[in-house]
């Protein structure tokens, strides 16, 4: 009997455990990882999840995900008494290396152990054994492991160095760095100058200009979960209930040593008092109670981050509970310059005019030249699939991505930006 192959969903979680222990307890193909961390990568992004079903049981599941140009399969699990075995592994790893190869890899590896039997179903597939290779691994200190009841809060860790990584709008980013970042980092020393570490901060601007990024990257750099509370996931089901979700969330992320608290959006929770809101007053009350709470964690960071700070209510803004409200804005001309440069160089070893795309992307956020890119990227790719041209994405390529996609910034909303800027900025 045929399978049904589609993407993993949460409530699968408990059906591809059993299939875990019946492939093989928690080896399961596992490609090195125990059962903790390929549930990790199954919830993270980033990652590519795929279950095959037969009358509603999976009956086999893969992991994977691309890194730049290398794509991994991290686990491979199928039944071994099903009867159809050798096809559903085929087609799981058919269908997973096809959605690699879109995401722009051109190598796909893998780890297996000794003896297991997900070699031969990748075997198959042409997978071969690097010669005189060996596969090294080294545990992370307990400081910056995984902590526990992070799942429950929906939270991950940013992997290290995704700080570094950011490119461009190194003014944001040495603000960021010099208040948020290092008083938290280096706590003795800011004690010594009576600098008190903030505890809560504002991000605003433009859609697109990477608020969610840099919250993200501050994670990163301090080595703390990250937790997102969302005000869409609170709305429905009467107000009280609204608040208590709030509150319930707070309280569980209150139980770990460290997180940064992000939360997206927060116009959503705090807007002027007589806007139309998404989310009840109470809910918005609650949301303020909870501030306090948080404010005292030593080890606690609230980040909010709006793209519509003058809808926010100004006693919400106030220095009592927001230590600096930061601006994140367009990128200009360096930062473009920078932000292509990182896309094209994971993309395309031809030889790229940045100046020239830099020019050509006036209006352009961070998020408008990733898409940009990523679309250029597909453009070679379909190119050597359909025509057999092997050059990979050309200057070319990336102008027509360019014009074929639409800028989310105006004039309109860049001087707004400014404006808000002058008027709302602190630090």
């Amino acid at each position: 009997m045929n399978s049904t192959i589609r993407p993993y969903e949460h409530r699968d979680l408990g059906r591809v455990l059993q299939l875990w222990e019946r492939s093989g307890g928690e080896r399961g193909g596992g490609g090195g990882l125990t059962v903790d961390e390929a549930v990790d990568l199954m919830n993270g992004d980033g990652s590519i999840t795929l279950v095959a079903e037969v009358e509603g049981e999976i009956v086999g599941m893969a992991l994977g995900s691309a890194s730049s140009a290398v794509g991994w399969v991290y686990r491979l699990a199928v039944l071994p008494d099903a009867a159809n075995e050798e096809a559903v592994a085929e087609e799981l790893l058919e269908q997973i290396e096809t959605r690699l190869a879109e995401a722009g890899v051109r190598k796909l590896a893998t780890v297996v152990a000794d003896g297991e039997q997900t070699r031969e179903h990748l075997e198959r597939r042409d997978f071969r054994a690097v010669p005189d290779a060996v596969y090294l691994e080294r545990a992370v200190s307990p400081t910056a492991t995984v902590p526990s009841g992070l799942a429950e809060v929906y939270g991950r860790m940013i992997p290290h160095g995704l700080w570094d990584e950011m490119k461009g709008l190194d003014e944001a980013k040495e603000i960021i760095q010099r208040r948020v970042i290092l008083p938290l980092a280096e706590p003795e020393l800011a004690t010594r100058h009576a600098v008190s570490p903030p505890k809560a901060i504002v991000l605003f601007g433009p859609p697109g200009t990477g608020k969610t990024t840099f919250a993200k990257g501050i994670a990163s750099h301090l080595g703390w979960p990250f937790v997102e509370i969302q005000p869409s996931e609170l709305a429905g089901e009467g107000a009280e209930h609204q608040a208590r979700l709030l509150a319930e969330s707070v309280e569980r992320v209150l139980e770990l040593d460290s997180a940064v608290v992000f939360v997206d959006e927060v116009e959503d929770l705090a807007s002027i008092r007589d806007d139309e809101r998404r989310v009840s007053p109470s809910v918005t009350n609650e949301f303020l109670k909870q501030i306090p709470r948080l404010r005292d964690e030593p080890e606690h960071l609230l980040v909010c981050a709006t793209n519509w700070i003058d809808r926010l209510d100004h006693a919400f803004l106030r220095p009592g509970r927001f230590d600096y409200v930061l601006p994140v804005g367009p990128p200009d001309e360096q930062a473009r310059a920078a932000i292509w440069g990182r896309y094209v160089g994971e993309i395309t070893d031809e030889e790229v005019e940045i100046a020239t795309l830099v020019e050509a992307s006036v209006m352009f956020t961070p998020a408008d030249i990733e898409f940009a890119a990523h679309k250029a990227a597909q453009r070679a790719f379909e190119r050597e699939h359909f025509e057999q041209d092997r050059s990979r994405a050309t200057t070319e390529d990336f102008l027509a991505a360019i014009s074929q996609s639409r800028p989310s910034l105006t004039e309109e909303v860049v001087e707004a930006f400014e404006a808000d800027t002058e008027r709302f900025s602190r630090y």
